[in-house]
């Protein structure tokens, strides 16, 4: 059962006004989001040129890590539980596409799993907000995944 999405399509529409504003918001910000259910706690890296990482650590250790820019993916990779990378793969456009808001982010894409709805998006729960003040980089993306298996 797909959980109510929080948000109308009317209200979705009205806040495309605030898509500038809530851009310059984004900058520099590493957001704690409860949501999805498959990802559960998840956390979004953008750093001060808008490039978005995205960590979802798994029940077995293995790293999903999104990469891409204020509206989607543009590549997944996966990392195990030793650091190692297992996977790299480069994205369409349609395959993992985000809508981050100061409450919560959207999600919707072909590697998501199919609901009731299709239209209708996933969604998380902005539950935290801290500056960021690194530059995404494929050294800092692996530091991060070591740094949260240490937790």
């Amino acid at each position: 059962m797909d959980k109510k999405i929080p948000i109308t399509p009317f209200e979705i529409i009205r806040r495309i006004k605030d898509v500038p504003e809530t851009l310059k918001w984004s900058r520099r910000k590493h957001l704690m989001i409860s949501g999805p259910e498959f990802w559960g706690i998840h956390h979004i890296y953008i750093d001060n040129s808008l490039k978005h990482v995205i960590f979802c650590l798994k029940a077995d250790f293995t790293t999903h890590v999104f990469i891409g820019i204020p509206t989607g993916a543009e590549e997944w990779r996966k990392y195990d539980k030793d650091d190692n990378l297992l996977l790299s793969k480069h994205l369409n456009n349609d395959s993992l596409e985000w809508k981050i808001y100061k409450d919560l982010v959207l999600y919707k894409g072909k590697m998501l799993p199919p609901k009731m709805i299709p239209e209708e998006p996933y969604w998380g729960k902005v539950v935290k907000v801290e500056t960021f003040n690194d530059d995404v980089n494929d050294q800092w993306i692996v530091f991060k995944i070591k740094e949260s298996h240490n937790k």
